[in-house]
């Protein structure tokens, strides 16, 4: 199986790409750093959106894990502009993507405010799409359990 590490981070190489290091340790995965990416928001066009690029790397993968540090006690801007710009591709591209596993991985100081809403919010984008979602863990909540579903 294909794993796809999603880094929605500013930085690729802080806390939430060291906690996708430490969840996927002893698996083969790619990464990608959203941050490092120009994917645009809904209802921009512009020709140097790199979304296409994103979107083959998750086609491509079986499981798709989702990191994010807490900004302001939600999701990163990354993931939020990435999960809606999915939801609003072309209907044959949408379910493509279908059955793919996807976990979530909420890094920050003390996520436990953001943990519930954020796996709501991803959980539901999953059932949208009709992809699998297998579940939710902070570096200190359910990590080990989720991480065992690998």
């Amino acid at each position: 199986m294909s794993i796809l590490f999603v880094n929605a981070s500013q930085n690729p190489t802080g806390n939430t790409h060291q906690f996708g290091q430490r969840f996927l340790s002893g698996h083969d995965y790619q990464e990608v750093a959203l941050s490092q990416y120009k994917v645009y928001q809904l209802g921009q066009d512009y020709p140097d959106d790199q979304f296409s690029v994103i979107y083959d790397q998750l086609l491509a993968a079986d499981q798709i894990i989702l990191g994010t540090p807490v900004y302001w006690h939600t999701i990163s801007a990354y993931l939020k502009v990435l999960m809606e710009r999915v939801s609003q591709m072309p209907v044959e591209k949408v379910k493509a993507l279908a059955g793919k596993q996807v976990y979530l991985l909420v890094q920050g100081a003390d996520p436990s405010d953001t943990i519930g809403p954020a796996t709501k919010l991803v959980s539901r984008f999953c059932k949208v799409l009709g992809l699998d979602f297998v579940g939710a863990a902070t570096p200190n909540k359910k990590f080990t359990k989720l991480q065992q579903k690998l």
